[in-house]
């Protein structure tokens, strides 16, 4: 914890998203991620990593052992959006659009592999890659 609270950077990667979910989401580590974030430092999040990064987690069914589409809590880093990873490689749009009717929220993100999007202060700075943009009802 120590380590964390004096970083200058974090990276969370891909892995198991429900795991990391339970693991960082709603607990001291997912405190400090969220204030050195309010503070400026940057945060990057690689598939599961970003998946957990906004408000709301939305996890695909091809995604966890429930094979279910999970509406889970996030870190709250980015408030306004869904974020849909792997998305052409996974073929999500269909779930970023039941997602977005779901949380009644207004944007939703697709972003293919080795592609990312940048955020400063909520809103995107710069996108790298292919990334769609879907719009909701908010």
């Amino acid at each position: 914890m120590e380590q964390l609270h004096s970083a200058t950077g974090i990276i969370i990667s891909g892995g198991d998203t429900e795991l990391y979910q339970e693991y960082i989401v709603g607990t001291k580590i997912g405190a400090i991620i969220k204030t050195l974030y309010l503070e400026g430092v940057p945060v990057a999040g690689f598939s599961a990593g970003a998946l957990i990064s906004p408000n709301i987690c939305v996890i695909p069914p091809i995604d966890n052992r429930a094979n279910e589409h999970l509406f889970l809590q996030g870190l709250g880093l980015i408030n306004h959006c869904v974020i849909s990873a792997h998305f052409s490689k996974w073929d999500e749009e269909k779930n970023l659009l039941a997602a977005l009717a779901k949380t009644n929220l207004s944007l939703g993100y697709g972003i293919d592999d080795a592609s990312g999007i940048y955020f400063k202060n909520e809103r995107i700075s710069e996108t790298a890659g292919q990334v769609y943009f879907y719009y909701g009802t908010e």
